[in-house]
């Protein structure tokens, strides 16, 4: 069963209390409410059930990590060895949101590790991607596939309907558009709910993400689409989350 709005602690008088704040801040996300919880997914390709999936979001004080993992299902763990697994490390203050590490790897695979490292203080990244190392300049706020997620949520506290960002993708820094496209009703688990839409397209990559979440809780997707001319999308949807307490 999904629990999506009981108990949730982004009631809409705190979303005006925030908004009213973080007008006024200098980092985008700095603002957002941080809050523990580990969701289930079920991942679909082709219109078929391939995986599951676990996206996490723990911490403290200000360290604070997405965790992602993926594992196929059934008959599908037969052909898909990959068991990816992502983790992005970072800190929130009055000012902003940093990235401090990403580290991106497969249990099947050794080879397949990468890891970027930030330096704030020096304005760079240390990337270590196919056994090459490489150092990239910092010039802004950094997001990836998982602190994503902040980005969509401060978006939404700030009513702001499309910005650009660095955007860390296969080793380099890119930048990305992130655009609010409206609210449509989707279907988890059988039961339809009302849902922001965030779209990103991302520089030197054909295809286009789209984000869906619920306004009471603006840090948890709801659905993952990722979307590429001519071909079925692939889809990440909500199967359970439970909140920490």
């Amino acid at each position: 069963m999904i629990r999506l709005c009981l108990n949730s602690r982004f009631s809409s008088i705190t979303s005006l209390l925030l908004l009213a704040v973080s007008l006024f801040s200098p980092g985008l996300a700095a603002e957002v409410p941080l809050r523990t919880f580990t969701a289930s997914y079920d991942l679909f390709q082709n219109g078929r059930h391939i995986a599951v999936a676990q996206l996490s979001l723990q911490g403290s004080n200000e360290l604070w990590r997405w965790r992602m993992t993926t594992k196929a299902r059934g008959i599908y763990a037969l052909f898909i060895s990959k068991s990816p697994y992502s983790e992005t490390a970072f800190t929130q203050n009055d000012n902003d949101i940093q990235l401090q590490q990403i580290v991106i790897r497969d249990s099947t695979d050794k080879k397949k590790h990468e890891s970027a490292n930030f330096d704030w203080d020096k304005g760079s990244v240390a990337v270590l991607r196919r056994g090459k190392q490489n150092q990239l300049p910092l010039t802004a706020e950094v997001y990836d596939y998982n602190s994503i997620h902040l980005l969509t949520a401060a978006m939404y506290l700030q009513q702001l309907k499309n910005t650009t960002i660095d955007f860390y993708r296969k080793g380099k820094l890119v930048k990305s558009r992130v655009v609010y496209s409206g609210e449509e009703n989707v279907d988890i688990n059988g039961e339809s709910i009302n849902a922001l839409v965030y779209e990103q397209l991302i520089v030197r990559s054909n295809s286009k993400i789209r984000y869906y979440y619920n306004a009471n809780n603006p840090l948890l997707p709801l659905r993952i689409e990722k979307l590429e001319s001519g071909e079925s999308p692939t889809t990440l949807s909500l199967r359970e989350v439970n909140w920490d307490l």
